[in-house]
């Protein structure tokens, strides 16, 4: 029974070696041996769930860069989406306010009335001050070179082209129906006059005229730029139309024939 229950405690090992010497008993405890299996089994299952944790994490980590990417370009997309939003609106407003205006919707001759009889009775005080040729659109906005002509089917104005900065002059008396920005004008005025006339000046540094503002022939509405998408240089795009059609300014601005 002694003999049994050493053996039980103990493993032995006998090594021989080659040289013939004696032969050596290793014995070591069950113990031990459970002991070291068992701190084996916990080594091997640590490294396991260390593993998967960490591989879990770098997931998570990767998932949060790519989350924090993804409203990243959300916010920016909400953003594009809330300017282009703005843009259709402020073309929307144009796009009426000029439709209106060429379709005869707008009733300017009640407001241009007042102009004249604001004119008249200056020009009582001041003789030669006011004329009624003023209300139609004949001056010159600013003196340059023409860059474009004018053409019917492809270039409903003509191109002049000055220093930037350069000041622009309203081409005869109105009221501000635009003054505002557009894609491809850029920062754009819109003027109504008498006898069904409107003018149009895009490509401006900057406006200094607002909607609805009553103007005088000659008077400063703007300064000489490279605004929009169409602009490719320094110049005033000048259109002049009358009852809903295009014509060429040349035909009314003499000072552009020089």
């Amino acid at each position: 029974m002694a003999h049994k229950k050493f053996k039980k405690k103990f493993l032995s090992i006998v090594l021989i070696p080659d040289d013939e010497s004696s032969p050596k008993n290793i014995r070591i405890r069950y113990s031990v041996l459970t002991a070291a299996a068992l701190l084996m089994i916990f080594i091997f299952v640590a490294v396991v769930l260390g593993a998967i944790t960490y591989g879990k994490l770098v997931q998570k980590a990767y998932e949060n860069i790519s989350l924090r990417e993804q409203n990243e370009q959300l916010t920016q997309q909400l953003q594009q989406i809330n300017e282009l939003n703005t843009e259709l609106d402020k073309l929307k407003n144009y796009g009426r306010k000029v439709r209106n205006s060429l379709m005869g919707y707008v009733n300017l001759q009640s407001e241009l009335e007042n102009v004249n009889t604001t004119a008249n009775a200056e020009s009582n005080s001041n003789p030669g001050t006011f004329s009624v040729f003023n209300s139609i659109p004949v001056k010159a906005p600013l003196t340059g070179f023409i860059s474009q002509d004018f053409n019917k089917n492809l270039h409903n104005g003509v191109d002049i082209v000055a220093p930037e900065g350069t000041p622009i002059q309203a081409a005869g008396s109105g009221i501000v129906l635009f003054s505002g920005w557009t894609i491809d004008g850029g920062n754009t005025i819109v003027i109504g006059h008498q006898k069904g006339y409107y003018s149009y000046y895009k490509h401006n540094l900057r406006n200094i005229v607002y909607e609805n503002q009553v103007i005088e022939q000659g008077e400063i509405i703007g300064y000489l730029g490279n605004s929009g998408q169409k602009s490719f240089g320094p110049h005033l795009h000048f259109e002049i139309w009358k009852d809903g059609s295009p014509i060429d300014p040349r035909v009314l601005v003499v000072d552009l024939n020089n």
